[in-house]
């Protein structure tokens, strides 16, 4: 068993090793560049106050990351954690690029956070949680390292629920979406990988259930773009 989980692993970092390059700019074509509203909203559930720590896990090249830091007067730090080091070596050029000093890159498993207890003001994964076999895990790490009272926020695909959408949506996320991946990141299994990984996932309430299961309190729940993502948020309770 856990020799299958470690070879998942691997398999599933590989495939962003693979697609690190084109990693930014599939996400703006596929998404029809509504990636970029749906990271800002969860980072306003966030909270992000003045000088404080947060932690981005799964970050990826840091989007999420930079969009913390663009908060209003905000002067404190980030933590970009993930497991692909090609991922974030590409968040670091991009950071030099713009000027941006104040995000820390960490080659990280969520599953075993390299942080002390109550290190952070608040966590938040944007498109991670999906491709991590532990999930459960993942969640008590980061109420672990989140300090008391404060908020974690997952950022995740979701299945629609509209009937007319619903029909819509599956057709270009089954078909158009692998093909056009495949084209532009000239990797045949990433996006494939993506609707079959979306389709897997916890449906929104029982999600919301395994928050609240790690010890979280106040969870909620909320759709954007007719329930292609779900923005899920709870709060820390020690």
């Amino acid at each position: 068993m856990l020799s299958d989980q470690r070879h998942n692993k691997e398999k599933i970092q590989q495939m962003f090793a693979a697609i690190s390059k084109r990693y930014d700019l599939l996400n703006r074509v596929l998404s029809f560049n509504q990636d970029k509203y749906w990271r800002r909203i969860a980072v306003s559930k966030l909270q992000v106050d003045g000088d404080s720590c947060w932690l981005d896990m799964c970050a990826g090249t840091g989007d999420v990351s930079i969009e913390i830091v663009k908060q209003e007067d905000f002067s404190g730090s980030v933590v970009a954690g993930d497991f692909c080091a090609e991922m974030l070596r590409y968040g670091i050029q991009k950071c030099k690029h713009l000027d941006i000093n104040n995000i820390k890159f960490v080659n990280a498993d969520a599953e075993n956070l390299p942080f002390d207890k109550n290190t952070f003001d608040g966590a938040i994964t944007a498109f991670g949680i999906r491709n991590i076999a532990d999930r459960k895990k993942a969640l008590l790490e980061l109420t672990r390292t989140v300090r008391n009272n404060r908020r974690i926020v997952i950022l995740e695909f979701s299945l629609p629920t509209n009937r007319i959408f619903k029909s819509v949506y599956h057709c270009y996320f089954k078909r158009i979406l692998p093909l056009s991946g495949s084209i532009l990141s000239k990797n045949d299994t990433a996006y494939s990988y993506l609707p079959a990984s979306v389709q897997a996932f916890p449906g929104r309430q029982e999600f919301a259930a395994l928050m609240k299961n790690v010890g979280m309190k106040n969870v909620e729940y909320f759709d954007l773009t007719f329930g292609i993502v779900t923005v899920y948020v709870g709060t820390t309770q020690k």
